[in-house]
Order: C-alpha cells, then structure tokens, then sequence
C-alpha cells in the first residue's frame, strides 16, 4: 500500500528588528515586531526549504495591526513638521542641539503631508484595512450591481471590524474595478502583509457582508471557507469563525 506524501508550500514570519514607533491606530508610541516573511516548501505540513522572500510589515504590540515599512518614518516626519512650525530662535536652538539627519528630509519629501482634515500621522492605512476594504468591494461587485443597502452594509462593517471610515466608498469602488482583480488573487497577494489576527478579521467580515441579507446559503459558506485557504488559514479555524458569525 502506498503512503500518502503530504507537501506544500507555507509562509513562516520571522522577527528581524525591534524598537518603538507611532502607531496610526494608537495614536501614541507603542512598540513594534518589524517582520519577515518566508516562503517555505513544506512536508506534512513542517517548513523545511525556505524558497522565497514574500515581503516584510510592521506590526504594532499593543492593536496588533500590521503596516508597511513607511510607517516607522511617520515619527521623524511628525517631527520634521514640528521643526518647520518653530520660531526662528527655537530652529537655530534645534539644529544646534540635534544635527540634521538626510533621512529624515527624505522621509519628509515622500510622506503625504498634513492637511485640514488631519496630520500624516494618521494617513497610513493598516494592512488589515486596506484587505477588508477591497475584499468587501469585491464582495459587493459580485453580482454586477451596486446598492444602497450594500453601501450601508460595508461601512456598518468595515467600522465595527476596523474601527475606521472610507470617506469615498464610490472612488474606492471605482479603483476596484480598474484593477479588476478577483478575491483569490488578491488575497493571496495580500496574507503576506497579515498577521494571524488580520486574517481572521478579513474572514469575520467577509462573513458578516454574506450573512446581511439574513439568508445564508451553502455557496458563500464555500466562498468564505475558500478565503481562508487563500489567506493559509488551517480550515478548522475557519469553520469556527464561520459559526462565531452565523451564531
């Protein structure tokens, strides 16, 4: 009788750098995990070969959500603005007590400025955001059709599973459709970028969009369940998010 050989491929985060920086969510210092992720080749399901580098995020200690790397310059660019707004005696005093650093200037020029609606403190959207947002839009998309009822929906949503807004829906919907990616495709792209914690999230309001017309059926419970293979979500854990939902 033939043994069954069970391989894959699985990606492995790794810590490679530590320290304290703004957390968009926090609003406050906090410390951060600068992460790696590894593509690893697996059998029976143990990561042996390391393939691939899949990219790197940040990721707060204290909310737990994940960025891009630009978020660690955020604080030198804060105080970059400070230093602009300082009077003249207090700039010389500053560049006497702290010599200019070129990579805070850098960060300056990169780093969408301050405007009347906030500072660039809070213009870095995290990963988890960015993913339940298009997923969602993709959800809404599916059917061709796009309605009140639905609009309403993604931002009851997107606010209870993110604590944020979208202030455009239409011009995010827009964009969506000029990538004209699917929700597979993207989602692999994106669990890269995600912790355990964001990836549960996604599938919690994927779920919620499918289960708010009240009327559940078997084809977006398979949707659902296909989400969290995309994102390497074991399938069990899965189901149990499913059923934390559907109640």
């Amino acid at each position: 009788m033939l043994a069954l050989i069970i391989f894959g491929t699985r990606g492995v985060r790794s810590t490679i750098k530590e320290g304290q920086f703004f957390c968009p969510q926090c609003v406050s210092d906090q410390s951060y995990k600068h992460k790696k992720v590894t593509q690893f080749f697996t059998l029976y399901f143990i990561p042996l070969i390391p393939l691939s580098n899949k990219g790197t995020y940040v990721e707060c200690q204290s909310c737990k959500n994940t960025y891009i790397e630009r978020v660690l310059d955020m604080a030198r660019v804060v105080q970059v603005e400070e230093k602009q707004r300082a009077t003249p005696v207090e700039q010389i005093q500053n560049r006497l007590n702290e010599p200019a650093a070129p990579a805070i200037a850098a960060a300056a020029a990169t780093t969408p400025q301050s405007s009347s609606t906030g500072s660039s403190k809070a213009e870095i959207l995290s990963e988890k955001q960015k993913a339940v947002k298009k997923l969602l839009i993709m959800m809404i998309l599916a059917d061709g059709k796009v309605e009140d009822s639905e609009i309403h929906m993604f931002h009851k949503v997107y606010r209870e599973v993110t604590n944020g807004i979208v202030a455009d829906i239409y011009r995010e919907i827009d964009q969506v459709k000029i990538e004209n990616k699917l929700p597979h495709q993207y989602l692999k792209e994106a669990k890269s970028f995600l912790n355990d914690e964001g990836k549960r999230d996604i599938i919690k309001a994927s779920m919620m969009i499918a289960a708010a017309d009240g009327d559940i059926d078997p084809s977006e419970i398979r949707m659902v369940e296909s989400f969290g293979k995309s994102l390497e979500l074991r399938p069990a854990e899965v189901k149990e998010l499913i059923a934390e939902i559907t109640g």
